[in-house]
């Protein structure tokens, strides 16, 4: 597809509010299911504080779900500053003029690489109106690991501070960790196996039947493992057939060790970080664009293998139990990643509807102030550093404080692990 150039957002502000409104009054509690908005005061107000006429701001939320993310984003943009201008792909940004004009005037920023988005972000911050944009860059769909970040938030923070400090201008800078988790307000086993029985036949995958939905997931996962590995020409997985869910993370590793090591054979070693080898083997493919097409389709394919097993982390989802949220962000990562024929499910895929109805929570940690961290000494990267652990500190604060609603819904997990040394193997 051939992207239109990078243009400067031409915000309408009737526009945004309209937009506003009619996110809250519809998008959010029909299109994305969510019939409540959980925002402390405290928090509210942590955030008017940080983003307002007399600061420069730099709103920093984690990523855990599609286009839920944009909805949550607008709604907070909404409460305290509705002329925030918020980052968004190119690819949807630029996509048509129709398109392109419409999120321009939405001040939708294109991330398009080396034009003009971080210029117009550093003018709109230093207007009071606050940049939004999400430092873990790819949608991971999971609600309790904050992933790598990219530095785009932070750089521009410290341009922006090196500028006002140039010109004597006093005005603050900060960068705000926001975090929010998805509860579904009743038991939707049910829906969670109707969503497993159309992934299971889209891909033509044989399934044990079982009403238990954890049990059914640990079917579908080991299933698909062996189909994906036969159809990229990798090792037969070892599983147990019985019980496909004893081994499944061991099994997993060896796959994925497999796939680091023939792309590490093309674009050199990989980091150990899955974000990090994922966006060396991307910038490798752009290189190669037009190269060896039929080996290129087949990195890309193992790229995309790779990146939806990094989801099914061991860590996360290798407990006793798991929580009706982490069996649902699991089937919609699988499902984005291998269901992709037919309008229905491309259409599902742009617009993921959720299993049931929800509650957002969500949480303002607290901002940055980036020139008092500057005078203090600190870096691009330890303040990189200190956004991350800001943000997964808030994650897991918001985590216990949910776990008396979730406990009531969970399952017995059965792809259990236990770590050792770092890595995930069966019991």
């Amino acid at each position: 597809m051939s992207l239109l150039p990078y243009r400067d957002p031409n915000p309408s502000p009737r526009l945004m509010q309209l937009m506003g409104h009619l996110n809250r009054l519809f998008i959010l509690p029909r299109l994305v299911r969510l019939s409540g908005f959980d925002l402390p005061v405290a928090d509210l107000d942590r955030l008017r504080a940080a983003v307002n006429p007399s600061t420069a701001a730099f709103v920093a939320p984690s990523h855990p779900e599609f286009l839920t993310d944009w909805m949550i984003d607008k709604e907070l943009s909404r409460r305290c500053a509705p002329r925030m201008a918020s980052w968004a792909a190119n690819d949807i940004v630029n996509s048509s003029a129709l398109a392109q004009r419409f999120w321009l005037a939405n001040g939708l920023i294109a991330n398009t690489p080396g034009a003009g988005g971080k210029a117009y972000s550093l003018r709109h911050a230093r207007s009071g109106r606050g940049v939004l944009l999400h430092p873990e860059g790819a949608v991971n769909w999971q609600a309790e690991k904050i992933w790598p970040l990219h530095p785009g938030a932070i750089d521009m923070a410290i341009a922006l501070a090196q500028q006002l400090a140039a010109e004597d201008n006093p005005r603050p800078v900060f960068v705000v960790p926001m975090v929010w988790r998805l509860r579904f307000t009743d038991n939707v086993h049910g829906a969670l196996l109707r969503e497993m029985r159309h992934i299971e036949e889209q891909c033509a995958l044989s399934v044990p039947s079982t009403t238990d939905p954890a049990e059914r997931l640990a079917g579908l996962l080991g299933a698909l493992l062996a189909q994906r590995a036969e159809a990229l020409g990798l090792s037969r997985p070892s599983l147990n057939t019985r019980q496909p869910g004893r081994g499944y993370f061991a099994a997993q590793s060896v796959i994925v060790a497999e796939i680091r090591a023939r792309l590490s054979q093309s674009y050199g070693t990989l980091s150990e970080d899955p974000m990090h080898a994922l966006r060396t083997v991307q910038r490798g493919l752009r290189r190669r664009e037009g190269q060896a097409p039929e080996r290129t389709s087949h990195d890309r394919a193992l790229m995309t293998e790779l990146h939806r097993l990094s989801r099914i982390d061991a860590t996360i989802y290798g407990r006793d139990t798991l929580s009706q949220e982490q069996v649902a962000e699991i089937l919609k990562a699988t499902r984005a990643a291998v269901v992709t024929r037919g309008l229905g499910n491309r259409l599902h895929n742009f617009i993921p509807r959720a299993v049931g109805r929800r509650v957002a929570h969500v949480r303002v940690a607290e901002p940055m102030d980036i020139r008092s961290a500057l005078a203090d000494g600190a870096t691009s990267q330890s303040l990189l550093a200190e956004l991350r652990g800001r943000l997964q500190r808030a994650q897991d604060d918001l985590g216990a404080e949910l776990e008396p609603a979730l406990a009531r819904n969970r399952m017995h997990n059965f792809i259990r692990a236990q770590a050792s040394n770092g890595y995930a193997t069966a019991v």
